[in-house]
């Protein structure tokens, strides 16, 4: 398999201020969402929220229907489920946290938005005090949650535990069920992360911990945490997760109940040697015919595919970030103004958060979305902070 990708284009930016950690997903009823933070790389940074009609040609005006998302849910019937990243512990009830939830139609104008909460029981998840989050934005959106689960309206940072997993990816299944995978802290473990399994039989208003996946394992250096999760053609789940240097995978065949033991992810060359791949932020799409896609970062902005979608036939490899430097470099960019990493010792402040986006673009194609910092797309342009997106067509 070949990769056939047309030039990057800038789809988002601004000449000050920041663009971080793209989120990128299609709705069931065809638009693109694309999420983004708009403030430095930081807890509490606001987060928005922009849509799609046409492949990503135009764009619409921000919305932000929570604080700040992390995962959206897509149901058939054209619903979009939006959950925030931050669960606050219920001191009442252990192993149960509440999110700020919301509900919606995008693109249906007699559909109220309607906002919830959301309760999740992850007991396997472990608590960190908010006090420990709180440098560099204001965190007044949380407080009326957070005062409402203690009962008062005096509450101190030290008081209040903020936990529960951070979901980053799910599927529906054919009955209706989502299942999500969300990380966190790891109750009770020696303070690396893990990485769990969650069911919702009410569309989102309720979850409940069907099983961890990965767990404080000794191998790693950050135990098991951003993790991708997808339905393979054969029906059965497939999970890759960030550990702090190489990718890791995991299969389950019964719905996520139980789970083969985590492994790193190999990808095969030309010569048929494998290597390990990684590190941060794993995104995995099933193509149409049944293939698999995944983008990953840091160091750099990486494609990969396993033709056959099974998870152990990775075996075509895209350098992005080398596109993109080919891309400046045409459009006449300086070398030295050009996207920097994976260059030692590049700072992403200055370059990119490394962390891409997604999506099926038809049967042969894909969409793909990475953050800019102090980008330069031409000759004659000012810096920006952006998003970028590249469509790649798939041939063979």
């Amino acid at each position: 398999m070949r990769f056939a990708p047309l030039r990057p284009v800038t789809i988002h930016s601004v000449r000050y201020g920041e663009r971080w950690f793209p989120y990128f997903f299609r709705h069931t009823d065809g638009s693109l969402l694309l999420y983004m933070q708009y403030g430095h790389d930081g807890n509490f940074s606001p987060a928005m929220r922009i849509r799609s009609v046409d492949e990503g040609r135009t764009w619409s005006e921000p919305v932000d229907n929570v604080p700040r998302q992390c995962w959206s849910c897509s149901f058939r019937d054209g619903e979009l489920f939006e959950i925030d990243t931050y669960g606050v512990d219920d001191p009442k009830q252990p192993g149960t946290f509440e999110y700020y939830g919301a509900w919606s139609f995008p693109g249906r104008t007699d559909e109220a938005l309607r906002k919830d909460l959301v309760r999740v029981h992850a007991p396997s998840m472990g608590r960190q005090a908010l006090s420990s989050m709180l440098h560099g934005y204001p965190s007044f959106h949380w407080w009326p949650l957070w005062n409402r689960l203690h009962g008062r309206d005096d509450m101190r940072a030290d008081e209040i535990l903020v936990s529960g997993p951070v979901f980053t990816s799910g599927v529906v299944l054919e009955d209706g069920r989502a299942l999500a995978v969300g990380y966190g802290p790891s109750r009770g473990g020696a303070g690396k992360a893990c990485v769990v399994l969650l069911e919702s039989r009410d569309r989102g208003h309720t979850w409940e911990e069907l099983s961890v996946i990965a767990h404080d394992e000794k191998s790693t250096a950050e135990g098991a945490n951003e993790t991708t999760l997808v339905q393979l053609k054969d029906g059965r789940l497939y999970a890759v997760m960030r550990t702090g240097e190489f990718l890791y995978h995991t299969w389950s065949a019964d719905e996520g109940k139980t789970w083969t033991r985590t492994e790193p992810l190999l990808l095969a060359d030309a010569s048929g040697a494998k290597r390990k791949v990684g590190s941060v932020w794993p995104v995995c799409q099933r193509l149409p015919h049944g293939g698999l896609a995944m983008v990953y970062g840091r160091p750099g902005k990486d494609l990969i595919v396993d033709p056959i979608g099974t998870g152990v036939c990775w075996s075509t490899h895209f350098d992005l970030t080398a596109w993109e430097k080919e891309s400046q470099e045409f459009l006449g960019v300086p070398p030295d103004q050009q996207i920097r990493r994976p260059a030692q010792g590049c700072i992403r402040y200055w370059d990119s958060s490394d962390y891409l986006g997604i999506v099926t673009a038809g049967p042969d194609s894909l969409l793909v979305v990475y953050d800019v910092q102090s980008y330069q797309e031409h000759w004659n342009a000012n810096p920006v902070s952006g998003v970028r997106l590249v469509r790649v067509r798939l041939e063979g």
